[in-house]
């Protein structure tokens, strides 16, 4: 373990770095701080030159930290990424300062304790600005929408059109007699409307574009309910597979593993944690709506789960839990189709140390499993009747 490390504490005009090192009687002190103006990077690269490449950096996971990990690792300092909330919570009782903060980063870096994030390599941050980049302008594009809406409700006007900004509803628009400050905001709206919509195609054409050599893409898009935009916001929010060892991690990082909230004895409701990648688990919840719009066999065994949970004399609010329950599934699909580098399939594969052509069990006296001939085997979609019923 080196027996040096650097604390960074990141801020928007400037960082407040210490040296810290550990001593032989196991006392951790400063031996040399610095105040670094982001104006001046080459006084910034002076600085970093006359300390030991080798030696660890700690710096915590704030706005604006991409560039900061860039400029360390280009000149050969190995970054540890930690992580904000837990640093806040183990500092809980100390006292807050740059130099403090600064300190705090380098003596948890060296007695091996500092909660670490992901570092996202360059490309994958790359991807990420373009998928929530385009987020950003379906937002605004929302916005705009609903903000010619209600230059019409102002006025009282009202319309049967499903899209009042598709063809119909745009010479709909412009043929309406409206005073000269609402025309003008009307006006304004489908102009903005315009430009945002040429900005989200030169977005989306890229995604196609990139198609033809990224598989991995491709491979995602065979999962029911994950067209081309949201396989590459998964592609993006996920980045490296590697760093999820089983599903249920992945599971946990989107939010999508209910959590439990008992105590002394009391079952308390279960609830999604909102310490999670917010964008990843929008893509997933956003899926399950393509699910429900999946026709024929493909994707039948996912909208048999949300059917089931949603099923009749289930109490109020079970879509929403249905809908995390058909999410959770979906993200043990990704990890499944990523790590294995597999198109998605409706019929599950047998599981490891199955045996073939093991014979059938022996049906009950009582009760039988039927299934539909268009019906994939699997657990969660069978259906048992009494013996001597049919089902049509």
């Amino acid at each position: 373990m080196n027996a040096q490390a650097l604390g960074w504490d990141n801020h928007r005009k400037f960082s407040k770095v210490s040296v810290m090192e550990k001593m032989p009687d196991g006392d951790i002190r400063a031996v040399e701080r610095a105040r670094l103006e982001h104006c001046d990077k080459q006084a910034m690269r002076a600085w970093l030159s006359h300390l030991d490449p080798e030696m660890p950096v700690a710096l915590e996971a704030t706005f604006g930290w991409p560039w900061v990990a860039d400029l360390l690792e280009e000149l050969g300092h190995p970054v540890h990424l930690a992580h904000p909330p837990v640093i806040r919570a183990l500092a809980k009782h100390e006292a807050k300062t740059d130099r403090c903060d600064s300190d705090r980063l380098g003596k948890f870096q060296l007695r091996g304790i500092l909660p670490e994030s992901y570092l996202a390599p360059p490309e994958v941050r790359q991807r990420r600005e373009r998928t929530r980049y385009r987020m950003a302008l379906s937002a605004l594009r929302t916005a705009v929408k609903n903000r010619a809406q209600a230059v019409l409700h102002r006025h009282g006007i009202l319309h049967d059109f499903s899209d009042l900004f598709g063809k119909a509803g745009r010479r709909f628009l412009e043929d309406l007699v409206l005073p000269d400050g609402s025309r003008q905001a009307l006006k304004g709206c489908l102009k903005l409307l315009d430009n945002l919509t040429l900005l989200i195609d030169e977005v989306e054409q890229w995604m196609v574009e990139n198609l033809e050599e990224d598989e991995l893409v491709r491979l995602l898009m065979t999962i029911p309910g994950i067209g081309l935009i949201l396989a590459h916001v998964i592609r993006a929010e996920i980045g490296e597979i590697q760093r999820f060892p089983t599903f249920r991690h992945l599971a946990s990082y989107t939010g999508l593993a209910p959590i439990s909230d008992d105590t002394a004895g009391r079952e308390g409701p279960r609830h999604c944690s909102s310490a999670c990648n917010h964008v990843l688990r929008w893509a997933f919840i956003e899926a399950v709506h393509g699910v429900q719009r999946t026709k024929g066999q493909h994707g039948f065994r996912l909208r048999q789960l949300y059917a089931r949970l949603c099923g009749s004399g289930r109490p109020k609010g079970r879509k929403s839990s249905a809908k995390v329950a058909v999410a959770h599934e979906l993200s043990k699909v990704v990890h499944v189709v990523w790590t294995k580098r597999v198109p998605y399939t409706d019929t599950p594969p047998p599981r490891p140390g199955s045996r073939p052509g093991r014979p059938e069990p022996k049906e009950s006296p009582t009760a039988k499993t039927t299934l539909r001939s268009n019906q994939p085997r699997h657990p969660m979609v069978r259906r048992r009747v009494t013996v001597g019923q049919t089902r049509m």
